[in-house]
Order: structure tokens, then sequence, then C-alpha cells
């Protein structure tokens, strides 16, 4: 079964995707008229689209100015990681004890894509692989409010082009939350709850990783 995008949803990807491509850059003003254009649609559904992207943060929208992509600061950032660690936990914690021996091992096949990723420099793969790592478990928390909320704030680090960045310099970071994901498939298998909570909150989402989601 197809799943039908409609037009506002097909801007929305666009531009959010020119975003993360960094196409579309921190203050880049929006023209309505020319993605109207590009996309061969009305101006209407384009109009739809930005105003969702900037009551998600992605977008500014500025009286007679239009809309505008919103930088997003180390200390937004630093503050998104505190959230994101704690809900991050918590669905965690849910997820425990429904999480499978064929959810540990698709868990254990996505770390070990992701170092070779990681390895290869292939950053953009490696973020693609982290995040439906992320997502095993998420989807097992049986709270779809908590996944929604998420889902909207992660939305925030949509900026992961890392094109123009220090590649060795990632990868030993990436290495290193690599790393962190082995040692949270560890507490999944023991089912130790308390150290899965303190660990996914206080190191794997440490605030000092934050600058890396600022452009």
């Amino acid at each position: 079964m197809y799943n039908y995008m409609s037009l506002k949803d097909h801007v929305y990807e666009y531009i959010s995707k020119g975003i993360q491509k960094g196409t579309l850059k921190s203050n880049d003003k929006l023209n309505e008229q020319e993605i109207s254009r590009e996309l061969n649609i009305s101006r209407t559904p384009v109009r739809e689209a930005l105003i969702q992207l900037a009551a998600e943060g992605l977008l500014i929208s500025e009286p007679r100015k239009g809309f505008r992509v919103k930088p997003l600061t180390l200390k937004e950032a630093k503050d998104l990681y505190q959230i994101v660690g704690h809900l991050e936990a918590m669905a965690a914690v849910l997820a425990l004890d429904q999480i499978s021996p064929e959810d540990i091992s698709r868990m254990e096949r996505l770390k070990g894509d992701m170092d070779e990723a990681i390895n290869a420099h292939v950053f953009d793969k490696y973020y693609k692989l982290q995040v439906e790592f992320h997502n095993i478990y998420l989807s097992k928390c049986g709270n779809d409010e908590l996944i929604n909320i998420l889902k909207l704030l992660k939305k925030r680090f949509i900026r992961q082009g890392y094109s123009g960045r220090d590649p060795e310099g990632l990868s030993e970071i990436f290495k290193e939350t690599n790393r962190q994901h082995g040692e949270m498939i560890e507490l999944f298998k023991k089912k130790d709850s308390a150290q899965l909570e303190k660990y996914i909150k206080e190191v794997h989402w440490d605030i000092k990783y934050a600058a890396l989601d600022v452009v």
C-alpha cells in the first residue's frame, strides 16, 4: 500500500531536506513564489508547510518579511539535549520488558553497520542508522504521545549535514557514541532499568555533544 503525500507534506519534505543537506542555511529566507514555481504547485500548500515548519521551530516567521531558517544556538541545543535525554531514558525503561531477542540482534547489526559507516566517513549513512537504532526501543515503549513528542523535538536537530567539517574529528566523536550504543545494548540484555535510564540521560545525551548540532 502506498502512503499518499499531500501537497503540503511534499513541500514540508522539500524544505526540511534542504535544511538537512545544507542547501538551506541558518537565516536563509524562503521565497513562497520561487518554491511554488520549483515544485509546480500553488502557493497555498507552500504557505501551509512554512507555517507548520515555523510552529515546529525550524523556521522563523516575521511579519511582512516572510520566513527564514531558524538558527540553532548552543543554549537551545543544550536545553534540547537535556529534555530529549530524559524522555528517551523514560521510553527505554518503558520498553525494557518488550525488547525481544530479535530486537537485540537487530540493534547489534545496526551497531556493526554504523561502525562501517564511520570508518568509511559516510556520516549521513551513520546518522540514518543511528535513528533506526533508537527507533527500535522507542517503538516498543507503548506510549504514542511520548514518541510523538520526541519526534517533534528531534526535528530541531534536522541540521545534520556534515560537509565542511573535520572528518577525523567527527569520526572520533561518532566512534564514541557508537561505543555507547553497545553499552546500551548490554544494559537492555541485563534489563537493568536504573542503569539504562542513568546511562541514556547522563552519558548518551550528555550536553557536551550539543555543539555538534549547532550550525
